[in-house]
């Protein structure tokens, strides 16, 4: 791993656990074993930083990862729908800061203009796609025409949702509400 990656790496854990305002670069440079000086040569500034993993996470978490339209056919779909939920929600669940950053990231949004467009971007990223999957839905003969823009919303704030609860620790079957929604869009 490059020093860039190992400060982003550790950055992720940081903000996570203490918070935008609790975390240092002394920190950050303390845990990846390098001086302060030597982050400012790869990020001038703790908002530069905060701003990198943001941009990584919204790429890492981008619609097409976790549900690609290529890969739902009238044979698979309604099983790929929630297989491909059911994944992200187990990846999720699987790493322990990502909740709490995502926390971290809507806490920023209300005080930087920036922070909130790229939060509001992924929405509409997972808002269009889920849009788009189920238009092809509708063209396979798979998901009923009407309604689709709400229905992408929907399942957006489902997934949403989802990932607020469970960073708070709400102890709901996700899985089974994963595929109760599915379900309830396609019929």
């Amino acid at each position: 791993m490059s020093t860039q990656e190992l400060i982003l790496e550790s950055a992720y854990r940081l903000f996570a656990r203490h918070g935008f305002e609790k975390t240092s670069l002394s920190m950050i440079a303390k845990e990846v074993g390098i001086s302060k000086p030597a982050v400012y040569y790869y990020f001038p500034s703790k908002e530069a930083l905060f701003g990198a993993l943001l941009e990584a996470v919204c790429s890492e978490i981008r619609f097409g990862k976790y549900f690609p339209l290529a890969s739902f056919t009238v044979d698979n779909y309604k099983e790929q729908l929630t297989g491909c939920g059911l994944r992200m929600i187990g990846e999720q669940r699987s790493d322990p800061h990502y909740s709490l950053l995502m926390k971290e990231f809507m806490i920023q949004s209300t005080r930087e203009e920036s922070i909130l467009s790229a939060m509001m971007a992924v929405i509409q990223t997972y808002v269009e796609g889920f849009h788009e999957l189920l238009r092809h839905g509708a063209d396979l003969g798979i998901v009923q025409g009407e309604d689709l823009r709400a229905k992408a919303e929907q399942l957006t704030m489902i997934v949403d949702g989802i990932d607020n609860y469970m960073g708070l620790g709400v102890a709901f079957d996700y899985e089974r509400l994963w595929s109760y929604t599915v379900e309830q869009v396609l019929r």
